[in-house]
C-alpha cells in the first residue's frame, strides 16, 4: 500500500497543504471546526507526518542524546535518564539514551551515531572516556553539550556538578549527631576520578574536624559500583575488626549498600542494631529491608537544569559557558541508630 502524502490529506479534508501544516505542527491559527475536520481526515486515511523530511529542511529534530558512562540497569543513569525526560517534555523534546559502558571506542562511536541522526544537542551523564577532538566536533555543528557529573574542561560546554563533599559531610554529621564514634568507609578507589576522592574527603574530614578519625582498616576502596565488591570489601573489614567493629558505615553508592548488606545479613548482622548504613544516591535504598537512609540526589533538578542550558544554548544562543552545582541531601529511613 503507498503512503499516505500530506496532498492526500488536503484533499480529503478540502483545505490547503499551508493548513494541513500548522494543524500537523500546531502552529498558527486554523479554526476549530476546520481543525476537526483535518484530524478526522488524518485518523481516517492514517496518515503519519514525514518528522525526519521535515527535519532535513529545518535542521530540527527535537531529539536529545543522551550518552551515559554506565550500563543500562544502572539505577542512578535511569534516574537520570528518567529525570531528563520528564523535563524534557516541557521543551517539546525527546531524550534519546545511550550507553558507553566506560568503553572510549564504543563512546566515540555512539557519539558519531548520535550526530548522525541530527540530534540538537548531547546530555553526558558520568565518566566521559572520549577524546576531545571527537566532543569538539559535536560543538562546531552547533550542538550544545551539557556535562554531568564528571565535566571535562572544554570551552562551549555547560556542567552540573553535584557536591559530592558536602553530601559525605552530611552522613558523618548524622553519625556523630547519633553518638557514633568508630566509623567505616566503603567507595570505589579515590584514585578514580575526584567524585570518589570529594566522597571520601568529606566525610573523613567532617569525622577529624569533631575529633574522631577514620582508620585504614575501616576503609574499603572498590574497583567498581557493583555489589560484589561491597560485599567482600565488607566482609574484609568485618574479619579484620573482629569484636571492635565500626558501629556506623557510609557506603557512596545504594548499589554498593546492596552488597554490604549481604555480607551482614550471612553474617548474622543487624541493621541497624549491630551497625548503621548510610548510602548515597537514593536509587535502591528505600528497597532494602530496611529502608536505607541515603544521601539523596536531586535528580529532577539535574534534568530541569540540563534542559534549560540547551534550550539557552540553542534557542536563545547563549554563548557564555554555566556550570551549576547542586546539593544533595539527607534522606532519613531505618537504618541508623541512635546510640544516644
Amino acid at each position: 500500500m503507498a503512503a499516505v502524502l500530506i496532498k492526500d490529506v488536503a484533499l480529503h479534508a478540502g483545505v490547503s497543504l499551508a493548513t494541513i501544516t500548522r494543524v500537523v505542527n500546531k502552529q498558527g491559527y486554523v479554526s476549530a471546526e476546520t481543525r476537526k475536520r483535518v484530524e478526522n481526515s488524518i485518523e481516517t486515511l492514517g496518515y503519519v507526518p514525514n518528522h525526519m523530511a521535515r527535519a532535513l529542511k529545518n535542521n530540527r529534530t527535537g531529539v536529545i542524546g543522551n550518552m551515559m558512562s554506565l550500563e543500562a540497569d544502572n539505577p542512578f543513569c535511569a534516574k537520570i535518564s528518567l529525570a531528563l525526560k520528564n523535563a524534557a517534555a516541557e521543551y517539546s523534546y525527546q531524550i534519546l539514551p545511550v550507553y558507553s559502558e566506560e568503553d572510549k571506542h564504543r563512546e566515540e562511536h555512539l557519539i558519531r551515531e548520535l550526530v548522525g541522526r541530527m540530534v540538537e544537542g548531547i546530555i553526558f551523564t558520568g565518566i566521559i572516556k572520549s577524546n576531545r577532538k571527537v566532543i569538539k566536533t559535536v560543538l562546531s555543528g552547533h550542538r550544545p553539550i551539557v556535562m554531568i557529573e564528571r565535566p571535562l574542561n572544554i570551552p562551549g560546554t555547560d556542567k552540573i556538578l553535584i557536591d559530592d563533599f558536602s553530601g559525605a559531610a552530611l552522613a558523618a554529621r548524622r553519625f556523630l549527631e547519633f553518638g557514633h564514634r568508630v566509623c567505616g568507609f566503603i567507595g570505589r578507589d579515590t584514585a578514580t576520578g575526584t567524585v570518589e576522592a570529594k566522597r571520601f574527603d568529606g566525610f573523613k574530614q567532617t569525622l577529624e574536624e569533631n575529633g574522631l578519625s577514620l582508620p585504614g582498616k575501616n576503609a574499603g576502596f572498590v574497583q567498581g559500583y557493583g555489589a560484589k565488591f561491597a560485599y567482600d570489601a565488607m566482609e574484609k573489614i568485618i574479619k579484620k575488626a573482629g569484636k571492635n567493629l565500626p558501629t556506623a558505615f557510609f557506603i557512596t553508592s545504594d548499589v554498593l549498600v546492596c552488597g554490604a548488606m549481604q555480607y551482614l545479613y550471612q553474617a548474622g548482622l543487624r541493621v541497624p542494631e549491630d551497625i548503621s548504613i548510610i548510602g548515597n544516591d537514593n536509587t535502591l535504598s528505600v528497597l532494602c529491608s530496611p529502608p536505607v537512609t541515603t544521601i539523596a540526589i536531586p535528580y529532577e533538578e539535574i534534568g530541569r537544569t540540563a534542559l534549560s542550558m540547551l534550550w539557552e544554548r540553542r534557542e536563545q544562543h547563549r554563548g557564555t559557558d554555566r556550570t551549576v552545582t547542586l546539593k544533595p541531601f539527607l534522606l532519613e529511613r531505618e537504618s541508623v541508630a541512635d546510640l544516644r
